[in-house]
């Protein structure tokens, strides 16, 4: 089984990471095979929205996102982790969900199915500085993208109040809770909805 981890923060070795790697770790724990995509350290150009992918499934624009198809076509489970930007994801994310739109339509326009019809899950991790930091808008896009690639959204892990670097291992229930996680992932579970 392949998990696939996607980290939208611009920030190395921050909370966001921490967390993912804590759930990684999990996905390893439970029999997984892992990748980690650092999407800040890989260049992603805009949509254009050209719409021609429509009639092939392919992005015609050549960049790091070439190789990052594969993997999620490949991946059995995904994980998204991206801290919260003004209410949203980050730059980083939504440039790569909104560059997916050939995988949508490979399976609804073309009927080829992504990840080749297998089921598969997802998680989404998110930080949040603000006490009362909202995640709403974050969560609907990554239930949408999850959606539109045909991953079953199963789990988030939602922490609001988290503003210094390096301020999650503070929380290690928290830590604890995405390695749980991630071996659920492992296992096929989804139980991560909370």
């Amino acid at each position: 089984m392949l998990v696939l981890g996607l980290l939208g923060s611009p920030r190395r070795a921050g909370n966001t990471e921490t967390l993912l790697d804590a759930a990684l770790d999990g996905a390893c724990r439970g029999g997984a095979r892992i990748e980690k995509v650092v999407l800040n350290e890989i260049e992603i150009k805009a949509c254009q929205g050209c719409n021609r992918c429509l009639s092939s499934g392919e992005c015609v624009v050549k960049d790091g996102m070439t190789s990052l198809y594969e993997l999620i076509d490949q991946a059995d489970a995904i994980i998204i982790a991206s801290p919260i930007y003004f209410s949203g994801l980050t730059a980083q994310t939504k440039l790569m969900i909104d560059r997916c739109q050939c995988l949508w339509a490979r399976g609804e326009k073309l009927g080829r199915k992504v990840g080749g019809g297998k089921k598969r899950t997802g998680l989404f991790l998110s930080v949040g500085g603000d006490p009362q930091a909202m995640f709403r808008n974050a969560v609907s896009e990554v239930k949408a993208f999850y959606s539109s690639i045909e991953v079953d959204y199963c789990g988030e892990l939602l922490l609001a109040g988290i503003e210094s670097k390096g301020e999650i291992t503070s929380r290690p229930e928290s830590l604890e809770r995405a390695i749980a996680l991630g071996e659920d992932l492992a296992r096929g579970g989804c139980s991560g909805l909370s």
